[in-house]
């Protein structure tokens, strides 16, 4: 496989690193767009090297990553030329299979893909759709690949991914809180953080429990877990982040090139 990337930025890099990492090491060719990451890359990596431009990036690769801001796709998809031996792999969250079909023809095979940065440590999940055995093999190198049967259902998974930053954000106040009863900040971030480490972990040792299932599982009745789930909590569910989900998966549909 020779793996171009049409757009350089976090994901973009995080899956180089990830693929450098494993088994499946291959010729890659940057885009030029944002040359820091790129060089970075190229320097860091022997098989990766800076295209001198986009369509370059294209006439070198058979499987073409589209890592680029919805706010421009339109413009940089529109001025390429597609071969249809082209596999591409698009993680462009605001654009339809329909419109990716059209403008990257005669591309043969095109697939949406919304991986996680922690595919740089091989440890992320990948949705993908529509299935694909070789974007699939791919992905299998960086974690786990989940295949999803409609666009309706990516859109669903694109916008769990909106999570992230909540996630941290739970994890920064819970270190805060800790610093200001004095606890010294290196031991509170490394308690904070080998604590979820170690319930993230649970939900792999233990796949079959729901994760209602492990609210039960980590508190007892009248106990400290149960006080703060029954505060932040209070009818069992987080009734603003649905909200703020509802709101995601909107603004998804709403500004979607539907081609």
């Amino acid at each position: 496989m020779k793996l171009g990337f049409i757009g350089t930025g976090t994901i973009a890099a995080a899956i180089v690193k990830g693929l450098q990492a494993s088994p499946a090491k291959c010729p890659v060719f940057l885009s030029p767009r944002n040359v820091e990451i790129a060089r970075r890359l190229a320097e860091r990596y022997a098989n990766a090297q800076i295209a001198a431009t986009n369509q370059a990036v294209l006439d070198a690769s058979d499987t073409v990553i589209l890592a680029v801001r919805p706010q421009i796709a339109h413009e940089v998809l529109t001025s390429l030329r597609f071969r249809p031996d082209h596999h591409v792999v698009s993680l462009i969250a605001a654009v339809s299979l329909k419109y990716l079909q059209s403008v990257t023809a005669p591309a043969s095979i095109v697939t949406r893909a919304v991986p996680l940065p922690a595919v740089a440590y091989r440890q992320a999940p990948t949705a993908m759709y529509p299935p694909n055995p070789t974007i699939k093999a791919l992905f299998d190198e960086l974690g786990i690949v989940i295949e999803l049967e409609s666009e309706a259902e990516f859109d669903a998974f694109t916008t769990a991914t909106s999570i992230m930053s909540t996630y941290f954000g739970f994890a920064d106040t819970t270190a805060s809180w800790m610093e200001h009863q004095g606890v010294a900040p290196q031991k509170a971030h490394a308690f904070v953080g080998q604590m979820l480490r170690g319930l993230a972990a649970a939900t792999t040792v233990a796949p079959d429990r729901t994760f209602a299932q492990m609210v039960e599982d980590h508190q007892t009745p009248g106990g400290l877990n149960e006080q703060v789930f029954r505060a932040l909590l209070p009818d069992g569910r987080l009734v603003e982040l649905d909200r703020a989900l509802d709101g995601v998966l909107a603004r998804l549909i709403a500004g979607k090139l539907k081609g």
